[in-house]
């Protein structure tokens, strides 16, 4: 039997498993090539000013070009001007995603790798924010998840 290394898929789960001589590796060893991947993540948008808004956000973020994306919905809140991901700690903007919602650029570039590092490790500490003129601090919003 050769040494060198062979993927094997498994369509069932959608797991990748490595396989390498006698031993195989988790999904938990293989990690490091999967966090070089695009992730995603979500948030269901609720009321946090217009009592009537709603929506949802889906986010894809890439450490290795620096760049969040985000595709939002939204329904019953006047036009937005702008949105953001924020920090729960304290309310602090992490990243600027007006376009997304203004019909302009979906994803913001630049983003540190450190930024995108910690939102993937702790996301239940970030929601992301839709804003008008109604409401400038937040028509609705959603704290980011898997």
């Amino acid at each position: 039997m050769s040494i060198h290394l062979r993927r094997l898929a498994v369509a069932a789960s959608g797991l990748a498993l490595v396989a390498a001589g006698a031993g195989v590796l988790s999904p938990t060893q293989a990690a490091p090539a999967h966090r070089a991947a695009v992730q995603r993540l979500e948030a269901t948008l609720r009321p946090s000013g217009d009592p009537d808004g709603s929506g949802e956000a889906h986010f894809t973020l890439n450490k290795a070009r620096h760049k969040v994306c985000a595709t939002v919905s939204w329904e019953h809140i006047a036009t937005p001007d702008s949105a953001h991901i924020h920090r729960v700690s304290d309310g602090g903007i992490v990243v600027d995603l007006g376009g997304s919602v203004t019909g302009g650029p979906h994803c913001a570039t630049g983003v540190s790798k450190r930024a995108i590092a910690r939102i993937l490790n702790n996301p239940g500490a970030y929601y992301f924010n839709v804003h008008n003129s109604t409401y400038p601090a937040g028509a609705i919003q959603g704290t980011l998840h898997r």
